[in-house]
């Protein structure tokens, strides 16, 4: 990430989608963005007026679309779409946040009227001309705008906003520098007493020991597609396996979830069809976050992985020397017989 700030206008109904405006307030400033929008409800010419002030100064205009259109403006529309139309105007760069499945969302979340659903429908099908990220959960919009807004920032550069330090002289350059070793070795003495603490912890499950991973998914049964919680036992060495042998170079966390994920993929249809015998197909696997950050604890507890720390203000993950020693004993082939004299 440069040393530029963007503004990004959001723009989203309100009652149905609080937890996810949240998730985006929390991420968009480690992306190097600042957002705006959230918490104006336009009632009259003077908050329209200020909304718009807001989206002629900002770099990027979201609009995240749950499975409601929104309040109507008197001219019929609602503020949300009248929001992304004047933004089209001003050609501002947008990000459509857009619901994979909006009628499996809470009754409470629908819209109630058969012509507030056509509204909603026309806008979802005038959105999908643009760049458009889908959602499901909370988890899967984060890694949304983090995979998408900054595709959208390069594609399109914005004027944007320049730190102070940016301009700064030759010495807070190198202070700045020297800052960021310092930052780092911390980070690497707080790895190691980690690690000391965990080995007063008594013995830790690993090896061979079994651990249950929660997750939600799509279960395909007799025509029908439903999401479903789930959970899979596998050893600690099989979740290790999954990731491990990429883990020589950093990698993102969420690349680390999807390796796990596809690991229960291989048992997840047989597990769910104990419950659900006639599910047929399973897609789609997310493991469950508090899951996701027990199983990370265990294996840096356990000294096999250790956090990196990045610019870019993103979890990054590496394996240690240890981590390299019970990955090569994991993965190397044997001989499966004593080798004959020449």
């Amino acid at each position: 990430m440069s040393d530029k700030r963007y503004q990004v206008f959001i723009s989203s109904t309100f009652s149905d989608l609080q937890e996810e405006r949240s998730v985006l307030t929390q991420q968009l400033p480690l992306l190097g963005c600042m957002p705006c929008g959230l918490d104006l409800h336009p009632v009259g010419a003077t908050a329209w007026n200020a909304i718009k002030k807001q989206i002629d100064e900002s770099d990027y205009y979201i609009v995240l679309l749950g499975s409601r259109y929104g309040s109507l403006s008197p001219s019929g529309i609602s503020y949300t779409h009248m929001e992304y139309v004047y933004a089209s105007t001003k050609q501002k760069p947008i990000l459509v946040l857009m619901h994979d499945t909006p009628e499996t969302r809470p009754e409470a979340y629908q819209e109630k009227t058969p012509e507030r659903r056509r509204q909603f429908a026309d806008f979802r099908q005038l959105l999908s001309k643009g760049l458009v990220a889908g959602w499901n959960d909370s988890r899967s919009l984060e890694s949304a705008v983090r995979r998408y807004l900054p595709q959208l920032i390069k594609t399109h550069p914005a004027t944007g906003w320049v730190r102070a330090s940016a301009a700064g002289s030759p010495d807070q350059a190198k202070e700045i520098q020297l800052l960021k070793q310092r930052v780092a070795e911390l980070e690497q003495e707080r790895e190691q007493r980690l690690v000391q603490q965990g080995s007063g912890l008594g013995p830790l499950a690993q090896g061979n020991d079994q651990f249950e991973v929660s997750y939600k998914c799509k279960a395909y049964a007799a025509g029908n597609c439903e999401d479903v919680p789930a959970k899979s036992l596998l050893t600690w060495n099989a979740i290790f396996a999954s990731f491990a042998p990429y883990l020589s170079q950093p990698q993102h966390e969420d690349f680390i979830a999807t390796k796990i994920g596809e690991k229960v993929q291989e048992q997840a249809l047989k597990d769910i069809q104990v419950t659900r015998p006639k599910t047929h197909a399973v897609t789609d696997i997310v493991i469950a976050p508090l899951c996701f950050n027990s199983i990370k604890i265990q294996f840096r507890t356990l000294g096999l992985i250790r956090r990196i720390p990045r610019e870019d203000n993103k979890i990054w993950w590496q394996l240690t020397a240890a981590g390299e020693q019970h990955m090569t004993s994991l993965m190397a082939v044997r001989r499966s017989s004593p080798a004959r004299p020449a």
